[in-house]
């Protein structure tokens, strides 16, 4: 059956944004059919200094395609200093592609954050 398939963030990231203070959704993106995937923005505390913001934004990472897209997301990082200033720290826990998980006959691997679609 065709499908969208959202397997999201790794564990990793899932561990790291349970330190989260607040959390809203958005629509990230689109399924094969037109359908909202939706995606996740944590504000995490903010780290010490003259840091106004931390905020971690799950964005897809690659949609590789298994009888439809198989959504792998990550997040983005951004600091927001008491002047306004905004640092982009780039994506974190991305998922790392492992053809050795075609022998264990996986597609992916959401604890380890490997796939292979």
């Amino acid at each position: 059956m065709r499908t969208t398939q959202y397997v999201g963030l790794n564990q990793y990231a899932l561990n790291y944004v349970k330190g989260a203070v607040r959390t809203e959704t958005y629509n990230m993106t689109e399924g094969m059919f037109m359908e909202p995937v939706v995606g996740t923005i944590y504000h995490m505390p903010v780290p010490n200094g003259p840091n106004k913001a931390y905020i971690l934004k799950e964005v897809v990472q690659c949609a590789p395609w298994s009888s439809g897209p198989v959504i792998f997301t990550c997040l983005e990082a951004t600091l927001v200093k008491e002047s306004g200033q905004k640092l982009d720290w780039g994506k974190m826990f991305k998922w790392i592609r492992d053809p050795s998980l075609g022998e264990e006959h996986k597609e992916y691997d959401k604890e380890t954050g490997r796939y292979w679609v």
